[in-house]
């Protein structure tokens, strides 16, 4: 297992930058879909709706709260990447111990597996 981050403290800086940026952004989404859903559920219970109204509401409620859910999931995985930069394991994967691929990390910074056992995780080998 690694035990010192492989990365460059740059390198580490600039990914931490980008990931505390896409935090707020998420943190927005997050109370806008709130917001939205709670208004659609106020709207779904008015007595003057009709079936169709109130059905689209419901699906229009449905629908902010997956996306509001999707973007917490996203935040706690932006959470655990800031916590492995401050203990140091950032960049590292987290069940061969081996460096994830910076490729990866450019493209999915919140990544915990390198590429190899990513794959065996998707074929379930």
């Amino acid at each position: 297992m690694a035990s010192e981050n492989p990365y460059p403290q740059d390198q580490l800086d600039e990914r931490r930058r980008e990931l505390l940026a896409e935090r707020q952004s998420l943190i927005g989404q997050v109370e806008g879909l709130d917001a939205e859903a709670d208004v659609k559920n106020w709207r779904e219970g008015g007595f003057d709706d009709d079936p169709a109204d109130a059905g689209s509401a419901s699906f229009e409620r449905e629908t902010a709260q997956s996306l509001s859910n999707h973007a917490r999931r996203l935040l706690s995985q932006i959470d655990d990447a800031l916590r492995r930069m401050d203990a140091g394991t950032y960049g590292t994967c987290e069940r061969c111990g081996n460096e994830i691929e910076p490729a990866r990390l450019e493209a999915l910074p919140y990544a915990t597996l390198c590429m190899d056992c990513k794959r065996r995780d998707e074929t379930g080998r």
